[in-house]
């Protein structure tokens, strides 16, 4: 079977060397030329030749350029980057190939999605190797999302870039990134993304020790009345106040309270790592419940806008 393929492969290479060239008389036949060199590397990765196979995807990917063929051009770089990632260890190579296949995707028109889906698995094979590119790779995949009006498709990347960051360590970057994904929810009008990336925002704030940026943004988010009543707003509010107490046993409850373990499980784990500075200076008033119970009693401290000036 692989010596048949092998065979069907070069006997494909050749008639689609040949067309690409033309003649002394005749123009090269790209839209001949580009079925060709596709039917070739399909033969060659079947014989698992595979250098041979990402040789003429590229090849393929080129002529139906030629023919304005552009997203056919797009699947070739992109089967040849997925074949790279798969049989070799060439990252800068893989990642080379899928940032080609989204630039020939994006000049498509009409496939933002497949784009942005290449430079995100562009980004994912940097992340373990350089994360400056990691995070611009993962930028320009919500460049993307951005400006073909496909907001609502950029939540998971948002999502996969704020964990990224967290595990970089980089929090200040990823507090900013979550805020963003919180604008983006109020504009597609996703409530329940929108509070949970309030939220989220406060715990990444408050585990870089940025107590006072912390406060700002809950102010701030407190103009939004859809996260003022909800059950993550109450709980980013009660997380600032027990924080600026030092009541770590406090911060503690709300840290375990289902609002908080239901965010994203990097957020759940982020939480559970903060400790509150002079933490034991407060004492836990007796009469005051815990949770989300005990935020809402505070609620009037933090609400003054008028109950009808919802801005969702």
């Amino acid at each position: 079977m692989e010596s048949n393929s092998l065979k069907l492969a070069y006997s494909h290479k050749k008639n689609a060397e040949k067309a690409s060239k033309g003649g002394i008389f005749s123009k090269p036949e790209w839209d001949v030329a580009a079925p060709s060199w596709d039917r070739a590397a399909n033969a060659f990765k079947v014989a698992r030749h595979y250098e041979e196979a990402m040789d003429c995807y590229k090849e393929a990917s080129e002529a139906y350029i030629k023919v304005n063929a552009i997203y056919l051009a797009g699947k070739g770089y992109e089967n040849a980057a997925s074949l790279s990632e798969k049989h070799f260890r060439d990252h800068a190579r893989t990642i080379s190939y899928y940032c080609r296949a989204s630039d020939l995707f994006r000049s498509h028109g009409s496939s933002a999605e497949k784009a942005a889906e290449m430079m995100e698995k562009a980004a994912r094979i940097c992340e373990d190797i350089d994360t400056n590119r990691t995070i611009q790779l993962y930028e320009n995949a919500l460049a993307i999302y951005e400006s073909e009006d496909r907001a609502r498709f950029s939540v998971a990347t948002f999502k996969k870039l704020i964990v990224y960051l967290i595990q970089q360590n980089r929090l200040s970057e990823a507090a900013d990134t979550q805020i963003r994904l919180g604008d983006i929810c109020q504009q597609i009008n996703s409530r329940l993304e929108l509070t949970k990336s309030y939220l989220s925002a406060i715990v990444i704030l408050l585990a870089f020790g940025d107590v006072v940026e912390a406060g700002k943004k809950r102010d701030e988010f407190g103009k939004n009345m859809t996260f003022v009543r909800s059950d993550e707003g109450t709980v980013a509010n009660a997380m600032v106040q027990a924080y600026s107490d030092g009541d770590q046993d406090q911060f503690n409850t709300l840290v375990q309270d289902q609002t908080t373990t239901f965010l994203e499980s990097a957020i759940v784990r982020l939480a559970a790592q903060i400790r509150v500075p002079g933490a034991g200076r407060a004492r836990p008033d007796p009469n005051m419940a815990t949770g989300v119970g005990a935020a809402s009693a505070s609620q009037a401290a933090y609400v003054e806008e008028d109950e009808d000036a919802d801005l969702l």
